[in-house]
């Protein structure tokens, strides 16, 4: 692989530049240099109080806003590379971020909840609209394996926490702009107020970012893979005594894009394309008794479409181009409020209470076959969402026993409810469909704590519990009022949440679940430098819905009359899916043990981390496709397409490793790496003839790794320090749905020239993907049961220079 060659050699010849002059530097002084800011101690808020992420008892990485910037991480889905063992992948276009952990995810259905929580600001994110801007940052931590007992909603995979920069006391801010190629545009800036110095500050930031879409829309209209978003955001802090503070933060999103490009990659001998009824719009070149070839018969057919021509004709075409029956557009409207307020109440004793709340607006026209073929496409994606969210969360925790004891109760909240028209439109093998209107009501309740005992010095016993009960109400009803093709950008659902339950057709659904969870851990600080620890946990994810109610022939049996099928003759053994109208709970339970340390070596410092688990994963949810046994016109054809369903259980195994060497304050090398196997200890599948068989195999790569430099170089142009930093990240295979995606590597870079003159003035040149490699990283149809895979690709070589002031 070039990559890994050149930045091997790269790195090497780093090393033999930088290893002289750091020898230089420490010849005359025999005390070993202080590490700079690339090798300090690190804060993290995992127990949820600031502690060194080298003593907690959690796999945790953490970038500072610093390192977020000369890692060049400008979105979510940057994190991958730089935090090996996760993967941010674009869900809807791009408009929501489905986060892979340790194997799990979730599934691409409805209201499915998430394997891994996203929060901004304290605050849980909802599935929809959780691709949230990254800018103006203090830090974003990534804590794997099951998390509840401390704060927050309940996950089974673990947590993304994204901290905005807060107010302070100083008259401060920075305005930062970049130009790159594909006329990419970005600028942000912060302003930083003090109103009554020690008691009111306020911070606003914001960003406007332009991008030409790389992925060519040869049909017409707007460009895929296009950035058009504007964000802002207000923080205030009030302080009225060294025992009360208060932070209200408000922030809003818009974007109005056109989402991710759809590339058709693969063409199955099967599957929807090649039935015969259906060849002179899907396989004209096929002669057969249904298909007169691909000339047009004035009056009675339009002019045929070839799968296969259209195969060829991408594969001429390559990855940075396609062609759409849609305008394609992914618009995006969000914005919240937080509010966190905290009182010490006496010496050791803390109150907390965070409120939040989240709107969502989304409004979604997607072409995910990637070819345009009309009058019958073989599948589109339309989705309109508005949903709110309230959430409250409430801490008291402190110390006891002269600090020996430290404890947390909390209880949590949260309500999420639609306040607009949503609903979803797939047409399958159809010039339209009729929009999938599901409402869901979800309110989960629950309390929490967590005690850690000093045995000794230096062994502390930690255990935590959390009883949670969730409340899912659902209403959803399909109107036989197919939406054409050409008219869906305009179209919006006909049944809002209030007249849902009073419209004909429409079924309801209430489902309510409990479940404990908890943990219980032992850390040993063995030395100053070494911090042991182990942790057996359970982990919970509630079950879910699928939509709309199945009350059809074509979803009951044949039980209440004839199905129609997608080849327009009668079914004659139709799905009963009745059976599958929700899917259960599901639990994790792992065993993890780490150990975390730092030490010298000669005139320079490492740190090693690594940390291994075991874990027992039941119950497990994947998404079946529907569409080879349920029409996409018929009014109980299920919502997204699929179905989720528990199919057995899962061993899950891995491990993670960070390995840091700075052999002098001006240099530094990172290597982290990361494990994940699954085995499946069984299986239970459904016995539904024509229902597409998920791949079992878990959407984590098996191998993640990244290999950092960081060096501060030996020269002082206009008293200014350069800063070169250079990432390499590399996975193995693996799986999206029905497809598998072969192993890639990227190596990013970046040089900055910061205190130009002495000032606050820093000028950079950043490149992305800089061997411009391609690489799929994730499905937009992979499915056997309509005969095409299409993939979404990575974004081609990106670079451009950046300038910026700090005051």
């Amino acid at each position: 692989m070039k990559g890994r060659y050149y930045l091997q050699v790269s790195m090497m010849a780093l090393g033999a530049v930088a290893a002289p002059s750091a020898l230089a530097q420490s010849t005359g002084n025999a005390a070993p240099q202080e590490a700079d800011s690339s090798f300090g101690d690190i804060i993290v808020t995992a127990n949820r109080r600031e502690e060194n992420a080298q003593s907690a008892p959690v796999s945790v990485v953490a970038l500072g806003s610093e390192a977020l910037i000369e890692k060049g991480v400008r979105s979510l889905s940057d994190l991958t590379s730089v935090a090996p063992g996760i993967r941010f992948v674009h869900q809807g276009g791009g408009g929501n971020m489905n986060v892979v952990m340790r194997g799990l995810q979730r599934i691409p259905i409805g209201n499915a909840p998430n394997a891994v929580i996203n929060y901004f600001a304290d605050i849980p994110l909802p599935f929809q609209g959780s691709n949230v801007p990254t800018y103006d940052l203090n830090s974003v931590q990534v804590l794997k394996g099951p998390q509840g007992t401390l704060f927050g909603r309940n996950a089974i995979g673990g947590a993304v926490i994204i901290t905005p920069q807060a107010p302070t006391y100083n008259f401060e801010g920075y305005v930062r702009g970049s130009y790159g190629n594909y006329d990419y545009k970005d600028l942000e800036g912060a302003l930083n107020v003090p109103i009554i110095d020690g008691k009111v500050a306020l911070r606003v930031s914001g960003k406007v970012t332009r991008r030409d879409g790389y992925t060519k829309n040869l049909s017409g209209g707007r460009d895929m893979d296009d950035i058009h978003q504007n964000s802002f955001r207000a923080s205030l802090l009030i302080e009225p005594s060294d025992t009360f503070r208060n932070t209200t933060i408000f922030d809003w999103f818009q974007a109005r894009e056109a989402g991710t490009g759809s590339i058709l990659s693969a063409v199955l001998p099967t599957g929807l394309v090649r039935i015969p009824q259906l060849a002179h719009f899907y396989d004209c070149n096929t002669i057969n008794a249904f298909n007169p070839g691909c000339g047009a018969i004035p009056g009675v057919l339009p002019p045929g479409n070839d799968i296969d021509t259209a195969f060829a004709l991408q594969q001429q075409l390559g990855v940075r181009a396609s062609y759409s029956d849609i305008n394609p557009r992914l618009d995006r409207d969000l914005w919240g409020v937080s509010n966190k307020t905290e009182f010490d109440i006496a010496e050791g004793v803390t109150l907390r209470n965070i409120f939040g709340y989240r709107s969502t607006h989304l409004e979604t026209d997607l072409n995910t076959d990637g070819v345009a073929f009309l009058p019958l496409p073989i599948i589109n994606a339309s989705n309109r969402v508005r949903e709110e969210q309230f959430s409250d969360e409430f801490h008291i925790f402190g110390t006891v026993m002269n600090d020996r004891l430290d404890y947390l109760v909390g209880a949590f909240y949260i309500k999420e409810q639609p306040w607009g028209l949503s609903g979803s439109n797939f047409p399958v093998a159809a010039p339209g469909a009729p929009w999938v209107i599901a409402y869901t009501n979800k309110t989960n309740k629950a309390v929490f704590g967590q005690l850690g005992f000093k045995i000794t010095d230096t062994i502390k016993l930690n255990g935590g519990v959390r009883y949670n009960k969730t409340k899912q109400s659902a209403c959803s009803v399909t109107p036989n009022i197919p939406v054409p093709t050409s008219a869906i950008e305009a179209a919006e659902p006909s049944v809002g949440p209030d007249e849902c339950a009073a419209t004909t057709g429409a079924s309801q659904a209430l489902v309510k679940e409990s479940a404990t969870t908890y943990n219980i851990g032992l850390d040993w600080q063995v030395t100053d430098d070494i911090f042991a620890y182990v942790t057996h946990r359970k982990g919970y994810r509630e079950g879910g819905l699928n939509y709309p109610g199945f009350t059809t022939p074509c979803t009951t049996g044949n039980s209440n009359g004839i199905c129609i099928g997608s080849n327009g003759l009668p079914q004659p053994n139709p799905a009963d899916l009745r059976p599958y109208q929700s899917y259960q709970p599901e639990t994790l339970k792992d065993v993890e043990v780490g150990i975390k340390s730092e030490f010298r070596l000669g005139e320079g410092r490492m740190r090693f981390n690594v940390s291994a688990f075991r874990g027992t994963y039941s119950n497990a949810v994947v998404p079946f496709n529907t569409s080879a046994i349920v029409p996409s016109t018929d009014s109980s054809a299920p919502q997204s397409s699929s179905i989720g369903i528990n199919v057995g259980k899962r061993r899950l195994t891995g491990f993670e490793s960070e390995v840091m060497f700075q052999p002098s304050r001006n240099l530094s090398f990172t290597n982290t790496l990361a494990y994940v196997k699954q085995t499946i200890l069984s299986n239970t599948l459904p016995n539904i003839p024509g229902l597409q068989l998920p791949s079992l195999t878990p959407a984590s790569p098996k191998w993640s790794m990244t290999s950092s430099a960081r060096w501060v170089l030996p020269v002082r142009p206009a008293d200014g320090e350069l800063v070169l930093n250079a990432d390499y990240y590399q996975q193995s295979r693996f799986y999206n749905g029905n497809d598998s995606f072969p192993a890639y590597e990227n190596v990013n870079a970046r040089l900055e020239w910061s205190g130009i003159g002495g000032s606050g003035l820093t000028a950079a040149a950043f490149v992305r993907n800089l061997f411009n490699d391609t690489y799929a990283y994730a499905s937009s149809a992979s499915s056997a049961s309509l005969g095409i895979f299409t993939r979404s690709y990575n974004e081609p070589r990106m670079y451009g220079i950046e300038l910026g002031y700090r005051f």
